[in-house]
C-alpha cells in the first residue's frame, strides 16, 4: 500500500490505519440504568432531541483489533469504558456516547478525529472472579466507572442505542470556532454475537466538577446487565448532516 493512507493523520507514519477493523474475541458488560432525567437533559448536545432516562454504562475489552485495510499490520489490544445515552433526529433514534475512555492512543485518535467520540486515555481493568467481572476506570487519579457486575437471570428491557450518533466538531486553528461541525451517523458493519450471559450489577459514577464530571448523571437506579461476546467490523460513517464552520 503507498503511503498515502486515505482517513489517516498524519500524512507520514499515521498513527492509525484506514478502516474496516475487525474487533475479535471482543467482550462487554453493558449496565442499562435509569438516571435523572434532566441531567441527560443537561448532557445531551443539541440538535439531538431527548428520548428516554434510560442510559448504558459500558465496559469491554478488544484483546484483538486487526486492521483490514492493511493486513499485513499487527493486532493490538486496548480497553474501553463509557456512557451511552438514548437520542433522536429527525426520525432517527439511536445513542449518543456522551463519556469514552480508551487505554491507547491508537484507539482514541481515530474515535475523535473519524467519528467525533469524546475518547480520553484513562485506566480500565477488566478483572474476572468466576462468574463475576469487576471493572475501574481511572482518569487523573480520579475514579470515574465502577462496575461489579455478577451473571443471574434477569430479565429487562434494552434500550435502542445504535445507530450511534455523534456530534463531531473541528477547531479552527485561530481558535475562532470550528472548521467543521458534523452530525455523525455510524453505524457498525458486520456483526457476530456469540454469547450472552444476563446478570445484576452496582454501578458508581465519580469524576469532578471541573473534569468528567460523570456523577452528575447519577444516582442510578440499575435495571439489568449483561455480558456478551462478539465480533465486528468498524467501517466508515455516514455525515447525517453538515452544521456548517461556526464561530
Amino acid at each position: 500500500m503507498s503511503q498515502q493512507l486515505l482517513g489517516t493523520i498524519p500524512h507520514y507514519s499515521p498513527l492509525f490505519k484506514p478502516l474496516p477493523r475487525l474487533y475479535a474475541k471482543f467482550e462487554k458488560i453493558s449496565v442499562i440504568c435509569r438516571a435523572p432525567k434532566e441531567a441527560v437533559r443537561r448532557v445531551l448536545p443539541a440538535p439531538f432531541r431527548y428520548v428516554s432516562d434510560v442510559i448504558e454504562v459500558f465496559v469491554y475489552k478488544c484483546p484483538e483489533v486487526h486492521d483490514l485495510a492493511v493486513p499485513e499490520a499487527p493486532t493490538r489490544s486496548y480497553l474501553e469504558s463509557g456512557i451511552v445515552l438514548q437520542a433522536g433526529i429527525d426520525d432517527v433514534t439511536g445513542g449518543h456516547v456522551a463519556y469514552e475512555y480508551v487505554t491507547t492512543d491508537d484507539a482514541l485518535a481515530p474515535g475523535r478525529e473519524i467519528f467525533g467520540y469524546p475518547k480520553k486515555l484513562a485506566d480500565v481493568d477488566w478483572v474476572v472472579d468466576g462468574p463475576a467481572v469487576t471493572s475501574r476506570t481511572v482518569r487523573r487519579d480520579q475514579t470515574l466507572i465502577d462496575i461489579a457486575f455478577t451473571e443471574a437471570p434477569v430479565s429487562f428491557e434494552k434500550p435502542v442505542l445504535q445507530p450511534r450518533l455523534q456530534i463531531k466538531r473541528i477547531p479552527r486553528a485561530d481558535g475562532m470556532g470550528y472548521d467543521a461541525h458534523q452530525v455523525v451517523l455510524n453505524t457498525l458493519g458486520k456483526w457476530d454475537l456469540f454469547e450472552t450471559r444476563t446478570g445484576t450489577a452496582k454501578v458508581t459514577l465519580g469524576g469532578t466538577r471541573a473534569m468528567d464530571p460523570l456523577f452528575e448523571l447519577g444516582p442510578l437506579e440499575v435495571l439489568g446487565a449483561e455480558k456478551i461476546r462478539a465480533e465486528f467490523e468498524l467501517t466508515y460513517a455516514r455525515i447525517y448532516k453538515d452544521l456548517g464552520p461556526s464561530d
